[in-house]
């Protein structure tokens, strides 16, 4: 092996074991965890004000200044809205399908009847 390719190779082990210690202490320390998770939460809201209600700057920067316990709660809003819309989705596609299946009944019925 060349110098080069044994300094990648080195570089790739090193970040491999600073990645793995840093999977290890937020799996061992609960309170690393929740911070971790809170993060994220908060970064989900933000998106969800952005994106899905087209929130105002303000209105995402305000999201800051929530508790934990509030964005918590944002996030299961924000998930049970997509899961609502999931299921009014489907809904409407099962009554589209149906009424297809009725109209194509129909009109085999008048189809036969006339011939």
């Amino acid at each position: 092996m060349s110098k080069r390719s044994n300094q990648l190779v080195s570089i790739f082990l090193g970040a491999t074991v600073v990645i793995a210690g840093a999977a290890l202490y937020l799996y061992l320390d609960e309170s690393a965890r929740e911070k971790v998770e809170g993060a994220l939460n908060r970064e989900k809201a933000k998106y969800f004000i952005r994106n899905k209600l087209n929130g105002s700057p303000a209105l995402v920067n305000a999201v800051d200044k929530l508790s934990d316990a509030e964005i918590t709660t944002l996030v299961k809003l924000s998930d049970s809205a997509t899961d609502a819309k999931d299921a009014a989705v489907d809904s409407l596609s099962d009554f589209i399908d149906r009424a297809k299946a009725a109209g194509n009944q129909v009109s085999d019925k008048v189809a036969d009847y006339f011939k």
